[in-house]
């Protein structure tokens, strides 16, 4: 009997230890980190009430990141932490980081210089301006994708661009028309009869573009760049 109940007072005790881990983990404050929703040039980093984080205390969090494109990634960095998702992924991913006192930084690696945000922790406070290490060179090119099967045509992202030089990965899955983009600098179009893949290196420039149809302007669309 007293082996027994030895027994069942050691479980009881790892059950208890396991199940306050568990709550220890669960009560720490969460951060929740987006980018490129819709392949839009977009990354932000929200607290639990929905609010941009400019400032938060020393401690754990808990970091859910949603990655919406194969275009960007999150990459999140500072005193003690670190946590980044791949350019190819496309999901969510949760990570617990240890906050101290510094200024931490977010950004899509691929654009930086578009893309990025940051935030202080502790003794360093949002009254003070803090001096952000140098990011790293604008890539040279923005990656694209674009398609025309049938009737149907895409250009990603569409939403979100700035001027600059592209590299667009056309597939034309059409044997009787061809993909065509114009616009401020630019007119280039695969052939009708032509079926396949095609890269083109373009300079876009601030205005508007059209997309689609090489033969019906009616089967075109449109898209705006920034200067």
């Amino acid at each position: 009997m007293k082996v027994g109940v030895i027994v069942a007072a050691v479980f009881a005790t790892c059950a208890l230890l396991v199940g306050s881990a568990g709550a220890m983990r669960a009560d720490n404050p969460v951060l929740t980190g987006d980018v490129g929703a819709g392949d839009s040039f977009t990354i932000t980093l929200k607290d639990a009430a929905g609010q941009s984080v400019k400032h938060l205390d020393p401690g754990a969090y808990t970091l859910v990141i949603h990655d919406h494109s194969s275009l960007h990634n999150f990459d999140f960095s500072g005193p003690g932490a670190a946590a980044t998702t791949d350019v190819e992924f496309i999901g969510d991913k949760t990570f617990t980081v240890t906050l101290g006192d510094g200024t931490y930084f977010f950004q899509c690696d691929p654009h930086s210089a578009q893309m990025r945000g940051s935030f202080t922790v502790g003794a360093v406070t949002t009254t003070t301006t803090p001096t952000p290490p140098a990011p790293p060179p604008a890539p040279a090119t923005t990656k694209a994708s674009a398609s025309i099967a049938g009737s149907a045509s895409t250009f990603k992202p569409s939403s979100g661009l700035s001027a600059g030089a592209f590299v667009i990965a056309v597939n034309d899955r059409s044997a009787s028309d061809g993909f065509r983009l114009s616009g401020p600098g630019v007119s280039k179009a695969t052939g009708a009869a032509f079926r396949g893949k095609v890269t083109w290196t373009v300079k876009l420039k601030a205005g508007r573009y059209s997309f689609g149809s090489a033969l019906h302007p009616k089967l075109r669309h449109s898209f705006t760049v920034t200067a």
